[in-house]
């Protein structure tokens, strides 16, 4: 008997060494460059966390706000997390340039679809990507126009797999769960099969992905560039410089500055001036904001005069423009320890913001941008 269970004991950790072998063969060094490739890619990634997860003992009950770079045991989100980064290369960390070493340059190929790696902390995959007429978002300078400008769309890797398992985990737990991925890792009736139930249901639905689906919310992004070679993205993260941009055989190559974004422009400057002037007093200040700032209003928010001002003084808006970043940044500043869903809207709409503040704000983003 003792040694039919040896023999058992055997074959388990065969199977298992194979099974990992094969999981780290099936998945990619890098982020895919199409979007073609993003279902295999996902698929990859989900095989990849569930040998992390192999066993009841290598899972986490214990989901909290952060994945340890050192974990040895890992929750749902997590698992997810790690493959994502070790199938795009992202196993070593990232030292901010703020501490002296300053962010590699993001390098991108793209031929109508293509890839810069490891972006703003997501594995985009830029398509549809072709040249444009001008700017849709509102003129960056007056000083200098674009010589050329392309415009397309990008969609992180990584997202279908999530997307997937956090659709899962409220139809298998059959609860709606605030953060779905982490409350049913932690839910006490979720047990080691059912982690594993909603992975293989996960990689099945991704093996089988069109592109139509991959691509069912995309971010747009717009490129604009200048004499020498030089620009700005402007993307979902922030607005970013370019360099090293050349358009050979339908081909673009660039290189983004991920470090830092763009600095303030004049026009920036002149739209915070133009929100301040907005929102001159009581009467015009919507003390309830929801981000939707329709053609007409009589009152605004704080997010909506910046809105209403990008129309005004840049012909465009966009969401994450220096202007309005800034706005943010001091806002995040000013409000350390409070959680807004919205930092904008949330700070607009707490009893605890006053007129005062809102001019000061303003006033201080104009003092930072010169």
């Amino acid at each position: 008997m003792m040694w039919r269970l040896r023999l058992s004991i055997l074959l388990i950790a065969i199977l298992s060494a194979r099974a990992a072998c094969q999981a780290r063969q099936a998945a990619p060094t890098r982020a895919p460059a199409t979007v073609a490739a993003i279902p295999a890619f996902g698929v990859a990634i989900v095989r990849r966390a569930a040998e992390l997860i192999a066993t009841p003992a290598s899972w986490s009950r214990d989901d909290g706000a952060a994945c340890p770079a050192n974990a040895t045991r890992f929750s749902l989100r997590c698992a997810l997390e790690r493959a994502s980064d070790e199938a795009a290369g992202r196993d070593s960390p990232v030292v901010p340039a703020s501490r002296g070493r300053p962010a590699p340059l993001a390098r991108c190929t793209v031929r109508g679809e293509g890839s810069c790696g490891p972006l703003f902390g997501d594995l985009p995959v830029l398509f549809a990507v072709a040249p444009a007429k001008a700017i849709t978002t509102g003129i960056w300078r007056t000083d200098m126009r674009p010589t050329a400008v392309w415009a397309g769309k990008m969609v992180d890797a990584a997202t279908p797999a999530m997307d997937e398992a956090r659709r899962l985990a409220d139809s298998i737990g059959h609860k709606k769960y605030s953060a779905r991925l982490m409350d049913y890792n932690n839910d006490s009736a979720t047990t080691f099969a059912g982690i594993h139930k909603i992975l293989r249901a996960v990689e099945q639905h991704l093996a089988h992905q069109t592109p139509a689906e991959v691509t069912d919310s995309p971010d747009e992004f717009e490129l604009e560039i200048y004499p020498g070679g030089s620009g700005v993205i402007r993307t979902y993260d922030g607005w970013f410089a370019v360099s090293g941009f050349s358009a050979r055989d339908s081909t673009l190559r660039f290189q983004i500055d991920t470090s830092r974004q763009v600095p303030l422009s004049s026009v920036d400057r002149a739209i915070i001036e133009r929100a301040d002037a907005i929102l001159a007093s009581d009467a015009v200040w919507n003390r309830a904001d929801d981000r939707k700032c329709p053609a007409g209003a009589t009152t605004w928010s704080i997010y909506c005069a910046l809105h209403d001002a990008q129309l005004e003084v840049a012909g465009g808006f966009h969401h994450r423009r220096p202007a309005s970043q800034l706005v943010r940044v001091i806002v995040e500043e000013r409000t350390k320890g409070k959680k807004y869903n919205h930092r904008l809207m949330g700070y607009n709409n707490d009893p605890s913001t006053h007129l005062d503040d809102v001019r000061s704000l303003f006033a201080e983003a104009l003092a930072r941008s010169k």
